[in-house]
C-alpha cells in the first residue's frame, strides 16, 4: 500500500506576514540606534565639556594674571560711580551698580576671520584669535586693522579722557602706563600701551593645534570662548565650552565676524529690555510667590527659534550677571512648548548694604537689587525701585551661527583667574 503525502508551503499572505512581525522588530531595534548614540555623544560632552574647560583656564592663566587687569576707575569713575563719584547724577548711573573699579562681565575682543588675508600665513593665523585686551582703537599688529571689541559703556562718550581710550576690558595702567610722546611728558594725548595677549583659533578648539600654516589646521571636536568680570577686586573668568556641527562637515570653526560689529560669544541678553527678551527677569513677578520655583513663568510666550532666545533650548548652559551658572532642564524648542524648567532656582546673593532710606549707604555689590539709588537733581539721594530680579543678564552660547553651522552648547564654568 502506497501513502501519499502532500507536502505543503507557506502561503503568501502567511510570508508577508511573517515579514511584517519581522520588519516591526527590525524597525524597533534600529529606533534605539539614534538614542543610544545621541546618550553616548551626551556622556562624552559631559565627561569632555570639564576637561576642555579646565585647559581652557590653563591657557589663559599661561597668558595672563590678575595684575594686568585694571579696575574701572582708572578709566572712567562714572562706571563705578556709586564709591568712586560721591554724588552722582540719574545720568552717570551705572546699569550694574557695584564697589568702585568692579566691572562687569567684558567678552575679550575677536579678530576678524577676513584678517590678513593674502599677506602671509603670520597674519592670516591670527584670524578667529581673541585679544584680550584689544580696543577698537588700536590694531592686532601695529599698522593694521583693529580687532572687533566690546564697547566700555552705552553712555555719553565726551566724558572719557583723550588720553585713555575707549577700553574692552580694563588693563592694569600701574603695570602698562601710556607711553608718552612729549618730552617733558605734558599728560595730554599719550599714546596709550595697551598690552596684547593673544589667544590664536587653534588655541581654542580641542585637541588644540598650534601649527604655523592655517591651512591645515584641522576641524577640532570641541571649542570655547570666554569672558572676564572683576568683582570685589578680583577677577573671575567664565569658559564656555561647546561643539559645532556644520551642515556640509567643513573644516576648522572659526567665527563668523561678517555680520558683527561687537564680539558676539557668548551672546548676551538683557532680559528687561524689550527689544531683546521677552520673559523678563528671572524670578519674574509670577515666580516671585514662589521663590522655590525653577520654572521661568512666561518663557512659553517666546519663540525659542529667535537668536534672543535660544537660551531656552534644552541642555543649555547659562552665566548671569552674578556669576551664576544655571543649566535648562527642560528647555523649548518651539513655539507651544511648555515654560524653561532650570536644574536649580537663580539664588539671591547676600546684601552688601542697604539703600539709603534703611540707613544704608545706598551702596550695592548685588547686580539684582530692587532699590536703586540715584540724585533727583536737586542734590537729594533718592530710592527708586525697578523691579530687578534675581537675573537680569545672561551669557550664553547661540545654537547656530550666521554660516548655518549648529553649536551645540557643552559646559561652562566660571572660576577665579
Amino acid at each position: 500500500m502506497i501513502n501519499l503525502r502532500i507536502q505543503r508551503g507557506f502561503s503568501l499572505i502567511e510570508l508577508l506576514l511573517a515579514i511584517m512581525i519581522l520588519a516591526i522588530g527590525i524597525i524597533s531595534i534600529a529606533a534605539l540606534f539614534p538614542a543610544g548614540i545621541s546618550q553616548q555623544q551626551k556622556a562624552a560632552d559631559d565627561i569632555i565639556g570639564n576637561v576642555v574647560a579646565q585647559n581652557a583656564l590653563a591657557i589663559i592663566r599661561s597668558r595672563i594674571s590678575q595684575d594686568d587687569f585694571g579696575n574701572a576707575s582708572e578709566f572712567d569713575n562714572r562706571w563705578s560711580s556709586w564709591l568712586c563719584n560721591p554724588g552722582p547724577t540719574q545720568s552717570e548711573i551705572n546699569p550694574w551698580p557695584t564697589v568702585c573699579g568692579d566691572w562687569m562681565w567684558r567678552r575679550p575682543a575677536i579678530v576678524p576671520q577676513d584678517f590678513g588675508t593674502g599677506q602671509g600665513a603670520q597674519y592670516e593665523l591670527l584670524q578667529g584669535a581673541i585679544d584680550i585686551f584689544g580696543t577698537q582703537y588700536t590694531g592686532v599688529v601695529p599698522g593694521m586693522s583693529p580687532p572687533l571689541a566690546e564697547f566700555w559703556n552705552q553712555y555719553d562718550y565726551s566724558h572719557y579722557d583723550p588720553i585713555i581710550p575707549n577700553p574692552g576690558i580694563p588693563y592694569n595702567l600701574a603695570k602698562y602706563p601710556p607711553l608718552d610722546t612729549d618730552d617733558p611728558p605734558d599728560g595730554v594725548n599719550d599714546d596709550p600701551n595697551i598690552p596684547r595677549i593673544l589667544i590664536f583659533a587653534g588655541e581654542r578648539q580641542y585637541p588644540m593645534w598650534s601649527g604655523t600654516d592655517p591651512e591645515e589646521r584641522p576641524k577640532a571636536q570641541y571649542y570655547w570662548d570666554c569672558m572676564f568680570r572683576r568683582y570685589q577686586g578680583q577677577i573671575l573668568v567664565a569658559v564656555f565650552v561647546y561643539r559645532v556641527v556644520s551642515p556640509e562637515g567643513g573644516g576648522a570653526y572659526t567665527v563668523d565676524t561678517s555680520v558683527l560689529n561687537v564680539p558676539d560669544l557668548p551672546r548676551r541678553i538683557n532680559l528687561q529690555s524689550a527689544n531683546e527678551a521677552s520673559t523678563g527677569s528671572w524670578p519674574n513677578g509670577d515666580t516671585a510667590v514662589d521663590p522655590s520655583l525653577r520654572e521661568l513663568l512666561q518663557s512659553e510666550n517666546d519663540d525659542p527659534a529667535d537668536s534672543n532666545n535660544q537660551w531656552q533650548i534644552p541642555g543649555q548652559w547659562i552665566v548671569d550677571q552674578n556669576g551664576s551658572i544655571h543649566h535648562v532642564k527642560r528647555g523649548r524648542r518651539r513655539s507651544g512648548d511648555a515654560n524653561v524648567v532650570l536644574t536649580s532656582k537663580p539664588l539671591e546673593l547676600p546684601i552688601f548694604s542697604g539703600g539709603f532710606d534703611d540707613g544704608g549707604t545706598g551702596i550695592n555689590i548685588n547686580w539684582w537689587d530692587k532699590t536703586v539709588p540715584f540724585s533727583n537733581g536737586n542734590g537729594d539721594l533718592m530710592d527708586v525701585v525697578h523691579g530687578y530680579g534675581i537675573v537680569t543678564d545672561i551669557w550664553f552660547i547661540p545654537t547656530e551661527d550666521s554660516n548655518g553651522n549648529t553649536l551645540v552648547p557643552v559646559y561652562a564654568m566660571v572660576q577665579e583667574l
